[in-house]
């Protein structure tokens, strides 16, 4: 081993051991002395964030930060650009905790932190990085992602995230406690689910525990706030018993089932793309429905508030519904649709470019589902009467205010009512409108515009390389299936995080109440 080598060892030892201030003084006499050295410069950035954070020196971390972002114009390998993405975006995650975070239920700092929204950026770039070779290091990606989403309350996004990590690692300590945490977070909206949740968490937590890949992945502190997270579910249950048996969660039947049925059934759970909180378990019944429902706390004699906003939600599933629906018929070939769409005639342009029904079925469940947020968008202005027009609103903007002025932001700025809600389901949907404004999304935007205001045309993916091109009117066949079942997954997330938001805000009103409230019997008759 060289000399270069083992002093780059010698550093990395001291902060480990936690001695920061020698680890820094040997930094700078190593710099000093090798200048230009690149494997130092590799790992430089995250030495001076490790040092920073083990300093609480904001300064450093900023130091850090900077090193990586010089360090990373040049880099051209994708192990490396994955890493550097790493390294910054600890370094945000840190500055955050160490300058913004607020030791409260649900931290006010955490729409607004630009450290957060920078972390979550540099997450999203690194594990898109398609040529990292290290399976080890994506792991630690898809986890510190799905730590980052679950920080900015998007939960359901960082439970698939973790499942990311586990399918490459199986036994990744971290990703299972992080993917229990994430999950302890719906038990008490899951009604008669809340039980069964509580203790798949209590277990997969309990199974990783002592493992030492936990606190060498995670410290010490992560280890005692699991241990904190098993405390509390041990609280929440006289029968401590309950908390080690095993639960049995049968297989939905398909017997009676046409193939078509059974053709959905499997695309959406394999999917997820079904709109319930039994996220724990994908094979039983329970998670191929679609029950979750809003509930509102409102005076005896008020027979329309309810109603109301029970019919909002109703446009709102019924539209993913459909959304969905179109999305399996758009895979689903049969002889009827076939002949169908052969009744209309086509003219085909001798370049591979596809227009038939199914082409058209998956167009329209694109469509159907990047609307769904609007809705969501009009919802929340009518649940805190903002005052705009229905007809205006739009998840991004108001049609004919400037820009910066939306229901979530007023010129530029987080509205009071969604930050002093302090609903960290709100600060989810806050957050993927961010991502909207950001141009996280400009590739769904582009299809979403293209489809209703002009044209997208759709190419045979294995006789052409669309999917390897970025355009505006044209796509690949494979590049179009994947942003649809993107935008459903988005969609989902966001309904999801729209019912726990205002259930979570009825429960605030139930428990300044102080006094019993009388539940209100709701049909779900569909009369077909």
């Amino acid at each position: 081993m060289d000399r270069t080598t083992l002093l780059i060892q010698s550093i990395a030892s001291l902060i480990k051991a936690g001695d920061f201030k020698n680890s820094l003084k040997r930094m700078g006499e190593f710099e000093q002395n090798n200048p230009d050295e690149r494997l130092y410069k590799f790992y430089k950035p995250g030495f001076l964030i490790d040092i920073g954070v083990g300093l609480k020196s904001e300064k450093i971390i900023k130091d850090g930060i900077t090193a990586a972002e010089l360090a990373l114009e040049k880099a051209k390998d994708g192990k490396v650009q994955a890493y550097l993405h790493y390294c910054l975006a600890n370094g945000y995650t840190d500055l955050f905790e160490l300058t913004e975070r607020i030791a409260t239920a649900v931290d006010r700092n955490i729409p607004q932190s630009e450290n957060l929204w920078k972390a979550k950026r540099h997450l999203m770039k690194a594990t898109s990085v398609e040529d990292i070779g290290d399976t080890g290091l994506i792991a630690q990606l898809f986890v510190n992602l799905g730590n980052c989403l679950d920080t900015l309350g998007r939960s359901i996004e960082a439970i698939d995230t973790y499942d990311e990590a586990i399918d490459i690692n199986k036994n990744f300590s971290m990703a299972i406690a992080n993917k229990a945490k994430a999950l302890r977070a719906f038990a008490e909206i899951s009604d008669k689910y809340r039980a069964a949740i509580y203790v798949e968490v209590y277990q997969d937590i309990k199974s990783v525990i002592d493992n030492p890949d936990l606190v060498e992945v995670g410290g010490q502190s992560a280890k005692q706030a699991f241990e904190r997270e098993l405390q509390y579910i041990e609280s929440r249950f006289q029968d401590k018993s309950l908390l080690k048996k095993k639960l049995k969660h049968p297989r939905y039947k398909m017997d009676d089932l046409s193939n078509f049925e059974k053709f959905y059934l499997e695309l959406c759970q394999k999917e997820k793309l079904f709109l319930n909180f039994h996220i724990h378990q994908d094979h039983c019944e329970a998670a191929i429905e679609d029950p979750i429902f809003i509930r509102l706390i409102t005076k005896v004699d008020d027979d329309d508030t309810f109603y109301k906003f029970a019919k909002y939600l109703n446009q709102i599933k019924e539209d993913y519904a459909v959304a969905r629906l179109l999305l399996v018929q758009s895979q689903y070939r049969q002889d009827d649709f076939n002949r169908i769409s052969e009744r209309t005639s086509f003219v085909y342009a001798l370049d591979y470019s596809q227009f038939n029904i199914y082409t058209g079925l998956l167009k329209s469940s694109f469509k159907e589902a990047f609307n769904i947020l609007d809705k969501v968008a009009v919802f929340v202005n009518d649940y805190y009467q903002l005052g705009f027009r229905e007809e205006d609103i739009y998840f991004n903007s108001i049609r004919g205010i400037k820009r910066g002025v939306s229901i979530w932001q007023d010129n530029g700025v987080i509205r009071k009512e969604i930050l002093n809600s302090e609903n960290i389901s709100l600060y989810a949907l806050y957050d993927i409108y961010r991502d909207f404004q950001s141009g996280e999304h400009q590739r769904i935007q582009d299809i979403r515009n293209a489809l209703t205001h002009r044209r997208l045309v759709i190419y045979d993916s294995g006789l052409t390389d669309w999917d390897s091109k970025l355009d505006k009117h044209n796509i690949g066949y494979n590049t179009m299936l994947t942003e649809t079942i993107q935008i459903m997954k988005l969609v989902k997330a966001a309904v999801i995080y729209l019912v726990n938001f205002v259930n979570v805000e009825e429960g605030k009103k139930r428990k300044a109440g102080g006094k019993p409230i009388l539940d209100m019997y709701a049909d779900t008759s569909q009369f077909l």
